[in-house]
């Protein structure tokens, strides 16, 4: 039998032992199997595998999306970090401005606070990620695109405040509390070989799971000493949660024990401060006051946390996944999200909890209307702020802006932040309740807002519209918030038409974000970067300028028309002595000339650095209609 005329089921056992330059090969061969070409199994797995990129159960993706990905990710991967960067947190080495001093480039770098406000990319060497990986275990040789090692080929990592965890393919785990990777092992818990399938960093705790023991936890502070002398392991002391470690089998699909049947199959968890919430194959979630140690003879059981369940309905309730950091979560269910805190977890372990409360100080679960039908695959918690991940690959920013720092993304409230909706608050930043705006990472866009900024507070029309926004201590709080709020609206929405007419609908754009990340008052995306498509889009910001010669030949050159008003027969008359004028001084020459320049300047601007303009330099800082029904001041015609 030909290998064309194999059963499908066949061809899908054998395309996982191929790599990518085989299959394509194989698939090329004859048209009947070259439908085969995107299949969304092999190229997922390809990427997976060579690139690492761990599960995300809430991301689908086709075959043509992971075979991009695939394409792509080698060389068109970059590193975008935002945020507070005092120590360097970053990754940033040039803090200072890369612009000349005074340009709209640098309206969201603090150089005295060292801020960052708007995504800037991270210049990382070729083996920046190996870089103090068990650097003083040699033992463990490093994994690189030439030699893997499973001690050191890392699936995943997790970040907590002061501490890193990683987990290697074999099953090790590697903590870092300082720039040195140490081994880690539980002192009374046998992890065998590759039972540890899951690590996470907290506020203060750091864990694992351990398959058949459940979710193991110890101090983030705890001192890492010399290793065993047989295994190179730090052996720490740790504490279990009771009733976490059942796992469903072939032969076991409920645990005998009643509280493991009660809790069921633990599918992920967080470690929040002071808690670890964890959900589980039952649908249900739990949550667990991570104290240490826990005492030897009848330590406590998780507690159920049913707020966030349906009281009525006729759809079965199934929970997809749970995400947070610090004191915030969110739970990702069939009927959509909802963010949670610690909060509310303290009032339903204090018995304050009241799920039919309408003081709006009680903590009750809050369902963010833009979270929901709109494709979220991952949630980003940093201490006050949010960062949301949409499948479209873009990031859209929540909450408040510690200390102006830039965590959001969206700008300084000394910068352009205010232009983004972010509204200064003594030494924070804020947005709107529930209001979330879309992170850009294209330098030309803040250009476009620290030119619209410019205009907002120099002289001229609209000052009087700026000082709402950024003289704010002169005007009523309530005026302020509502003309921040507008601003923040318009430009969102000009914002999104950025490359509008160079990607279409549906299509990825120039900027997709493959994982965001946020602690405390930092956040951080790796992003797939398609330069050529992001320059055809600035260009699409780019006109021709008019020089001044030229505005005055648009002026001067006429046409003979019928005039039958006696002043616009002299005016006429003086047009011709003007042109007589030209043409004897040899400036008619010179004017065609210039009209020629214009036409090929018009033709090819990108080719003329100086006689070209943005699409926005003409234009006034907007006057708008605000949400209590007011128009901000000015004399310009209202936008929209």
């Amino acid at each position: 039998m030909a290998l064309v005329d194999l059963p499908t089921d066949i061809l899908y056992i054998i395309f996982p032992y191929l790599n990518a330059t085989d299959f394509l090969a194989l698939t090329s061969c004859t048209q009947s199997i070259h439908s085969y070409c995107r299949d969304p199994n092999f190229w997922r797995s390809q990427t997976r595998t060579t690139f690492r990129i761990p599960p995300q159960p809430l991301l689908q993706a086709d075959g043509a999306r992971w075979q991009w990905l695939y394409r792509r990710l080698r060389t068109q991967t970059q590193l975008y970090t935002w945020g507070s960067n005092g120590s360097g947190n970053l990754g940033h080495e040039a803090l200072m401005p890369s612009a000349r001093e005074g340009s709209s480039d640098d309206l969201d770098l603090d150089t005295n606070n060292r801020n960052i406000g708007w995504p800037k990319k991270v210049q990382l060497a070729e083996n920046a990620a190996q870089i103090g990986i068990v650097a003083d275990v040699q033992s463990y040789p490093l994994t690189n695109k030439d030699r893997y090692e499973p001690s050191t080929a890392i699936s995943h990592f997790s970040t907590g405040r002061a501490v890193v965890l990683a987990l290697a393919d074999d099953g090790k785990v590697w903590q870092w509390n300082n720039e040195v990777a140490r081994l880690v092992k539980p002192l009374h818990v046998d992890v065998g070989e590759r039972n540890v399938t899951r690590v996470v960093a907290g506020w203060d705790r750091a864990s694992m799971f351990v398959k058949g023991t459940g979710i193991v936890y110890w101090p983030h502070d705890t001192p890492l000493r010399a290793g065993n002398a047989e295994t190179d392991a730090v052996l720490i002391a740790t504490a279990t949660i009771p009733g976490t470690g059942f796992a469903h089998s072939r032969y076991a699909r409920e645990s005998l024990d009643a509280l493991e049947a009660r809790i069921g199959q633990v599918v992920n968890h967080i470690a929040l401060e002071n808690y670890i919430v964890f959900i589980t194959s039952l649908n249900k979630i739990f949550f667990y006051q991570a104290s240490f140690p826990l005492p030897d003879l009848d330590p406590p059981a998780p507690t159920e946390l049913t707020a966030f369940y349906p009281s009525t309905s006729d759809v079965p309730f199934k929970i997809h996944d749970i995400q947070g950091s610090f004191r915030s979560f969110a739970i990702f269910t069939n009927f959509g999200v909802q963010k949670g805190n610690r909060a509310m977890i303290e009032a339903v372990q204090s018995g304050t909890f009241d799920p039919t409360s309408t003081d709006p100080s009680h903590p009750l679960p809050t369902m963010i209307p833009a979270l929901q039908n709109s494709s979220v695959t991952s949630i980003a918690f940093g201490d006050y702020h949010s960062q949301v991940l949409r499948s479209d690959g873009t990031i859209v920013a929540y909450g408040g802006d510690p200390q102006s720092c830039g965590a959001m993304g969206l700008g300084l409230s000394g910068g352009t932040g205010p232009l983004r909706g972010v509204l200064a608050d003594y030494s924070n930043g804020t947005l709107g309740h529930n209001v979330g705006r879309q992170v850009w990472f294209d330098p030309l866009m803040h250009r476009w807002l620290g030119n619209m900024k410019e205009k907002a507070v120099t002289k001229g029309e609209g000052k009087s519209r700026g000082d709402m926004i950024f003289q704010h201590e002169n005007h009523p709080r309530e005026s302020v918030a509502a003309a921040v709020a507008a601003v923040g609206d318009h430009f969102e929405r000009e914002g999104r038409k950025w490359e509008g007419g160079v990607v279409e609908e549906g299509e990825m754009g120039s900027y997709f974000v493959l994982k965001v990340a946020a602690a405390g008052w930092h956040s951080a995306a790796l992003v797939l970067v398609d330069e050529e498509q992001a320059e055809r889009a600035r260009q699409k910001h780019v006109v021709p300028r008019k020089t001044e010669s030229a505005l005055a030949h648009d002026h001067h050159e006429g046409t003979w028309e019928d005039i039958d008003a006696p002043w616009d027969q002299l005016t006429k008359a003086l047009d011709w002595v003007w042109g007589v004028a030209r043409w004897f001084l040899g400036l008619q020459e010179r004017d065609q000339r210039l009209g020629a320049e214009r036409k090929k300047r018009e033709e090819e601007p990108e080719e003329h650095e100086g006689e070209t303009k943005y699409t926005w330099s003409d234009l006034p800082f907007p006057r708008l209609r605000m949400a209590n029904g007011e128009v901000m001041p000015g004399e310009i015609e209202v936008t929209g």
